[in-house]
């Protein structure tokens, strides 16, 4: 199910499967590409992090880099309402082991009067 949702558009790979009722609410997964010309309520943009977003590639080049800022403004516009930008603070990369995160630098460029910012922290029970 999880690759129909990656590789088709939202709208093909959602058929048949919408809540029957606006209170039941719903989750459309999507990515940056199959986005273009959509809205929803809310958008999260996961692993807005440097290096994740723009990827460690694109920034060795100007133009990719400026296709990654394009496709950064696409996801960003399909929030009509709400919209979260979210990066780890720690992760494990597989080429290099723990690694901490910090914000794109697409994120960074936002001018902070704009954010809020939020941190999920762990309770211990």
């Amino acid at each position: 199910m999880l690759s129909d949702f990656a590789l088709e558009p939202p709208s093909d790979s959602v058929g048949g499967t919408l809540a029957e009722g606006e209170e039941e609410g719903r989750l459309t997964l999507s990515t940056i590409h199959s986005a273009k010309g959509l809205e929803w309520h809310t958008v999260f943009l996961i692993w807005a992090a440097e290096g994740k977003f723009p990827g460690q590639y694109s920034t060795v080049d100007a133009a990719e880099l400026e296709e990654e800022r394009r496709l950064c403004y696409v996801a960003v516009t399909r929030a009509k309402r709400l919209l979260y930008l979210s990066y780890p603070i720690q992760y494990y990369d597989r080429s290099t082991g723990p690694a901490f995160g910090r914000p794109s630098r697409f994120v960074a460029d936002i001018d902070a009067s704009l954010l809020r910012t939020m941190a999920l922290v762990e309770e211990a029970f």
